[in-house]
């Protein structure tokens, strides 16, 4: 005989959107989704641990569109959620800086905020006849490019793919060319060929970008020497 299916009642909570201020309603998480994230945490495979996590947000959040919402306010609306499915609770393990004795630290989830830097333009000039109109990727745009859900990446390649993320079109005299509708092989020979005054202009937008923050200060249990936790960025907080 099989066994029922539940239809538990779903409470529904609101989530607001950091860059738009676009109101959506959401769901905790059930079981399933909860089983699926802590499988895809355990694997420490960021391609996988995002891919789950953007299904869960799929299920919890109707009418939500991954393509068009911002990756720090997909990470926004993930936080919200768990908040609401496991508590306003999140536990970190770091270490003293002074002994490097493990710590576990607790954060509350509702006091972390969304790091905004001011951004005078999303057109930057990079010569008197071309210009770049960058744009804060999606997720949509991480998992299409394989190389930034690559865990051995180096610093340098992950801030070049960053970069390719983030940049929406180059406008010349005569031409406004979507990057997205380019090889990977021109876009690659496009940014090499800035020199550093030009990459320094893009780079900034890119690091000005909002991100998910949080300090917490915590004693170490072993030495007693106070702490101070810096959190920045989703994977930073579970």
């Amino acid at each position: 005989m099989a066994l029922p299916e539940l239809s538990n009642d779903k409470p529904m909570y609101e989530v607001v959107v950091p860059s738009t201020q676009e109101k959506f309603k959401f769901r905790p998480f059930l079981v399933k989704e909860q089983k699926s994230l802590l499988i895809a945490f355990e694997s420490q495979d960021n391609k996988q641990i995002l891919t789950t996590m953007l299904n869960c947000i799929e299920s919890c959040v109707p009418g939500v569109d991954l393509n068009k919402l911002a990756t720090f306010d997909m990470d926004y609306i993930f936080t919200q959620i768990r908040a609401k499915s496991v508590g306003e609770k999140s536990t970190i393990l770091t270490k003293c800086i002074k002994c490097e004795h493990e710590n576990k630290v607790e954060i509350d989830l509702e006091k972390i905020k969304m790091e905004k830097a001011e951004i005078k333009s999303k057109v930057i000039s990079i010569t008197d006849k071309i210009n770049v109109e960058m744009k804060y990727p999606t997720y949509a745009d991480v998992l299409s490019n394989s190389s930034i859900t690559n865990d051995n990446s180096s610093e340098v390649e992950n801030l070049f793919n960053s970069i390719k993320s983030c940049l929406y079109a180059v406008q010349t005299e005569d031409d406004n060319i979507i990057i997205s509708q380019e090889p990977i092989e021109e876009i690659d020979k496009f940014i090499n060929s800035l020199n550093n005054k030009q990459l320094e202009k893009i780079t900034e937008f890119v690091n000005s970008m909002p991100s998910l923050s949080h300090k917490e200060k915590f004693i170490c249990e072993k030495c007693n020497h106070e702490n101070t936790l810096a959190l920045k960025g989703l994977q930073d907080f579970f």
